[in-house]
């Protein structure tokens, strides 16, 4: 590289889910979730390694789909891409405690106006960002809520109404990258649940095996067309099945018809159970991080003021667990287990920084 390169720094520094540089939201998010997997990375060291490889330049443009989850696969992590995702697939990566990036307007997100859907009408879908899905609460049935990690504004559990997510999502073709296994925290919680299977026993009041059936559904249909009806008789499944399959209920109003042996493609899951989770601690992948000298990046002595960062941390693991305790009360017990996976992942990122 004959010029150097300078990124100008945009984050916050005591918050450790902030991206430090304008265009590093992917590299962020993927950084987050080797963390939760148990490996000792900074954001610095993943910016290094990304455009080592060519899959970042610093010049504003960020990483190309194609190219979000090349670090996670070559630090150990398996997983998937995926564009024409809907939310039953989100749904079930979730239900697996598997961890998922996807893409998004952040506009239609953080602005939410006029601008941005002027923007989508005269301009087109401008998908500029990535982002952790974190969990989806059914608290309230008629107001479902995603939550996400948004490297961008540094929030951790950062909900947002299910269409208003939506929508920005459908903004980069639903594109979606998931992890194939449990983090290791989701692992040791399912075991300690008795979750033998590998995922929740159920999703929104809807068993497993049901949910899978209305996911391979989803992917037969015009979902534009008939999306929002699916979605309405998923919601309201436990209240009118009646123990009739759901063929019956599909036929019941006037859905196209189902095919139960209909099978769609999906991510490859790993068996978390049996999956070795100890090689991963190890970083001999990176190559010496910082060996390029072109590369002007913070000076690594720079004071993050540690403190300020746990305190902050605190803070947003005191919120998950007053929200998991307010769904278990609730008897919404899905819900009440994907705050708990968002404290737990939390209390690790604490354990963490103080023993780094």
């Amino acid at each position: 590289m004959d010029e150097k390169l300078t990124i100008n720094t945009v984050g916050d520094f005591t918050n450790p889910y902030q991206q430090t540089y304008p265009d590093t939201c992917a590299i962020k998010s993927q950084q987050l979730i080797m963390n939760d997997f148990g490996i000792p990375v900074s954001e610095d060291q993943c910016v290094e390694y990304s455009i080592q490889h060519g899959w970042y330049s610093g010049d504003g443009s960020g990483t190309q789909c194609e190219d979000v989850g090349k670090l996670l696969v070559n630090s150990g992590i398996p997983c998937t891409q995926r564009c024409d995702a809907n939310v039953y697939d989100l749904a079930n990566e979730l239900a697996q405690g598997h961890k998922v990036i996807v893409g998004v307007d952040s506009g239609e997100l953080w602005n939410d106006g006029l601008v941005d859907w002027l923007k989508d009408l005269f301009v087109g879908d401008t998908p500029d960002h990535a982002l952790i899905v974190a969990g989806i609460d059914m608290t309230d049935p008629n107001n479902p809520m995603v939550v996400v990690t948004d490297p961008g504004t540094g929030d951790c559990t950062k909900a947002y109404p299910m269409e208003q997510f939506l929508d920005a999502w459908s903004d980069s073709n639903c594109y979606m990258v998931s992890t194939d296994v449990a983090a290791p925290a989701q692992t040791e919680q399912m075991m300690s649940n008795g979750l033998v299977e590998g995922h929740l026993e159920q999703i929104a009041g809807v068993d497993y095996d049901t949910f899978t059936q209305f996911q391979d559904y989803s992917h037969h249909i015009d979902y534009t067309e008939y999306g929002t009806q699916l979605y309405d008789i998923f919601q309201n499944y436990p209240l009118i099945s009646d123990n009739n399959s759901i063929y019956d209920v599909l036929t019941q109003y006037d859905m196209p018809p189902f095919d139960p042996d209909w099978m769609t493609p999906s991510t490859t899951c790993v068996d978390s159970f049996s999956f070795d989770y100890t090689n991963l601690c190890d970083t001999d992948w990176l190559n010496s991080p910082f060996a390029n000298p072109e590369i002007d990046f913070l000076n690594d002595n720079m004071d993050y003021q540690q403190q300020t960062t746990i305190d902050k941390m605190q803070e947003n693991l005191n919120f998950a667990h007053e929200h998991a305790q307010q769904c278990m009360d609730n008897g919404m017990y899905t819900a009440a287990t994907m705050w708990e996976n968002q404290a737990n992942d939390i209390e690790n990122d604490i354990n963490n920084i103080l023993n780094s």
